[in-house]
Order: structure tokens, then C-alpha cells, then sequence
């Protein structure tokens, strides 16, 4: 799920600590279900079954009514560029603001995908999701 953006919106960027394409997606889909516990993205693990999103989490994102990008750390590092960035992670971008709303370490100290929710939206109340 990628959303196109004018440069002065708000936006939510998911970035998976995985690379993209066909061959890394059928790498990790196989390591999710053959060894789950070395799987180094809790982002993907938590959002996402072997093949596709979960639909509890896409209407999660959907009902935010912000607009949310899903990318791959090198989509991501090619696209923005963070020399500090760590995955996976997500950031809030203001216009050309960009900041991390959940880190790295956040991420992999969230247990469910009900907890991800609910720290995300705390997040964004936190950081003013209207404003």
C-alpha cells in the first residue's frame, strides 16, 4: 500500500527492515515460516501474514486518516536518504520534516499487533495527528 503525496502533507512511513523484490519476499516469506524466531523485521512479522497484509492492520492504517507509505529500508534510504536510520521503524513527515515517531528499539519491544496499534496511535496523539 503506497499512497502518492504532496510534499506539504503529513504522512506516516513504515519502513521494514527488509530489501525489496521478488527474490527477498520469497526469502522471507520462507523464513517466516520455517525459523519465525530469527525473522529480523517485527514491523512485518506483526503487520503481515506469509504473502499479505493483515486486514485488521490496512483498516487500522486506512481508519488514521493520514496518509501512510510502506517501504523497503533500501526504497526508503534510496528515497530519503537518513544517514541514522534504523529498521524497522516508523517516521512522521511534515512537508520536509521528517522524524521518527516509533524506533527501531520500540518496534522490536512490541509483542502484538494490537500493541503496535495502540502505541501508534498514542504516537499520533501525542504528536498532534491533526495538526
Amino acid at each position: 500500500m503506497k499512497l502518492i503525496m504532496k510534499d506539504t502533507e503529513k504522512a506516516l512511513i513504515f519502513v521494514y527492515n527488509a530489501d525489496s523484490g521478488l527474490l527477498n519476499a520469497i526469502n522471507d516469506g520462507i523464513l517466516k515460516i520455517v525459523s519465525p524466531s530469527t525473522y529480523q523485521c517485527r514491523l512485518c512479522s506483526l503487520t503481515f501474514g506469509v504473502v499479505q497484509m493483515k486486514s485488521r492492520w490496512k483498516q487500522f492504517i486506512e481508519s488514521l486518516n493520514v496518509p501512510a507509505e510502506f517501504l523497503h529500508r533500501d526504497e526508503f534510504n534510496e528515497r530519503y536518504g537518513l544517514p541514522d536510520a534504523e529498521f524497522p521503524s516508523v517516521y512522521i513527515r511534515r512537508g520536509d520534516e521528517m522524524s521518527v515517531l516509533i524506533s527501531k528499539e520500540e518496534m522490536e519491544n512490541t509483542d502484538s499487533l494490537e500493541g503496535l496499534m495502540e502505541m501508534l496511535k498514542t504516537k499520533l496523539d501525542m504528536n498532534g495527528k491533526n495538526t
